[in-house]
């Protein structure tokens, strides 16, 4: 019986070492686990090896002058009776009271450290359990440290900490609620922006480095309280948090500089949110994309001035409205500046991909109808023309084109004529071939109109 009860104490003994050891590594993240598990391991051997060991030592009586600490142990030597079970009972009993307390302390100790590393909106659900734990056990732990005295006290505050251990996990490691930006989108859509900014300030409260509710907020203040300078140093403020990615800085300055072009046409202030692009993510594909950006920004500025006063449109037919229109008006010097910046632009794209069609194009409509220099625009759309694989409906409009310039720009009916001839002649079944054939009809009539008002007929020409 008494062997029965020292194999029960010792199997009690590890069982409480060995939960307090489990519940303390789920505590830890994935992270913490691999970085802390030799500090437990020497822990584990300061607070419970070393002490068990001593106290075994304390009670062996190695010498005369030092006898056992259990006067128990040293009543067995005397007697002659066999002292080593008597050596295990108190052995036992030792290893019981400091395998609970290193328990007890370890579980207390790393609960303390993780209800400081615990989410602010989880920390009332840990006090929660906290208080359900110790109202549920309190009485069965009061019981335990009644009827066992002192040296049960460990273990009846084990009884306590234990669970709160064993479900603290799912409070320490629960991943927080994604932010929910509906409310702030439905004052959005209903004109209630001040509404729509708190919305958005209080889910970012809950999660501070969301990067869309972040952007969210810069793009309210910019194309909705037209505060651009609040919109710049929102996207600044993101660019410097460390939890902001390569991918995620660059988008976040590339709609800076969107912003400075679309809303006060300010070339510095999207060069500046370009080039820091270039230097925060230098040598990267990022950083390549964000200087080809910076070498055509004149040409987007244009583009987005054309697109707002509806500059940029290509009439369908092209040809019909390109001959019908009024002549062009005075260019002014400034508006020739801002041409030849354009062209500027065009050239240098066209010098790093000749095959370049857009540009290409542009060119051609910035010499002929902003320069005034329609032959060098019928020579870029020549060369567009060449281009092989083009499709018919392009073909047919640059055909298009160059009639209606040689026709406003040069005067030179004969050779418009001839290119509209062959535009009816190789694209029959598009729109500008329509176009071109009542044109053609116009001109025929026109010339008879003519030659019957000089007193000749068309047939004796």
């Amino acid at each position: 019986m008494a062997d029965s009860g020292l194999t029960f104490l010792f199997g009690v003994s590890i069982g409480v070492a060995g939960a307090a050891w489990v519940l303390t590594v789920q505590l830890w993240t994935p992270a913490e686990r691999a970085r802390n598990c030799w500090w437990l391991l020497g822990w584990f051997a300061k607070g419970l090896l070393l002490p068990l060991a001593l106290w075994t030592l304390m009670n062996l009586g190695l010498a005369w002058n030092l006898q056992p600490f259990m006067p128990e142990i040293q009543a067995a030597k005397n007697i002659g009776k066999g002292w080593l079970p008597v050596l295990m009972r108190v052995v036992g009993d030792g290893f019981f009271l400091v395998s609970s307390s290193w328990a007890v302390v370890t579980l207390g100790w790393q609960l303390a450290l993780a209800w400081g590393s615990t989410k602010a909106e989880f920390r009332e659900n840990f006090k929660e359990l906290c208080r359900t734990c110790a109202v549920l056990l309190l009485l069965p732990a009061a019981a335990i440290a009644w009827f066992g005295g002192w040296p049960m006290f460990p273990l009846a505050v084990g009884v306590i900490l234990g669970p709160i251990a064993a479900f603290a996990p799912r409070l320490i490691h629960a991943k927080p609620r994604p932010p929910m930006y509906s409310r702030a989108v439905a004052r959005l859509k209903l004109g209630k922006y001040s509404e729509a900014e708190w919305e958005i300030i209080r889910e970012l409260e809950k999660c501070e480095d969301d990067f869309d509710g972040w952007m969210m907020l810069a793009d309210l203040y910019a194309n909705h309280f037209h505060d651009l300078k609040g919109a710049e140093r929102t996207v600044l403020e993101i660019c410097t948090r460390a939890e902001t990615t390569a991918p995620q800085l660059s988008i976040a300055l590339h709609r800076l500089a969107d912003w400075n072009l679309k809303m006060t046409g300010d070339l510095d202030g999207a060069r500046f949110a370009l080039d820091l692009i270039c230097e925060r993510l230098k040598g990267t594909h990022l950083a390549h994309m964000a200087q080809l950006r910076i070498n055509r920004l004149l040409e987007t500025l244009d583009e987005l001035r054309q697109r707002e006063t509806g500059r940029n449109r290509v009439p369908l037919p092209a040809l019909g409205d390109s001959l019908d229109a009024p002549p062009a008006r005075a260019i002014s010097r400034l508006d020739r500046l801002k041409a030849a910046e354009l062209a500027n632009a065009c050239v240098e794209r066209l010098t790093q991909n000749p095959d370049d069609v857009g540009a290409r194009e542009k060119l051609a409509r910035v010499f002929a109808e902003r320069l005034n220099k329609a032959e060098l625009g019928i020579e870029q759309l020549g060369l567009l023309l060449d281009l092989p694989e083009q499709p018919e409906a392009r073909r047919a409009e640059w055909l298009g084109l160059v009639a209606a310039w040689q026709l406003k720009h040069l005067e030179d009916a004969d050779a418009a004529r001839k290119v509209l001839e062959r535009l009816v002649r190789e694209f029959p079944n598009t729109p500008q071939a329509l176009a071109a054939g009542r044109r053609l009809r116009l001109m025929a009539a026109q010339a008879a109109t003519n030659l019957k008002a000089a007193g000749r007929s068309p047939e004796k020409t």
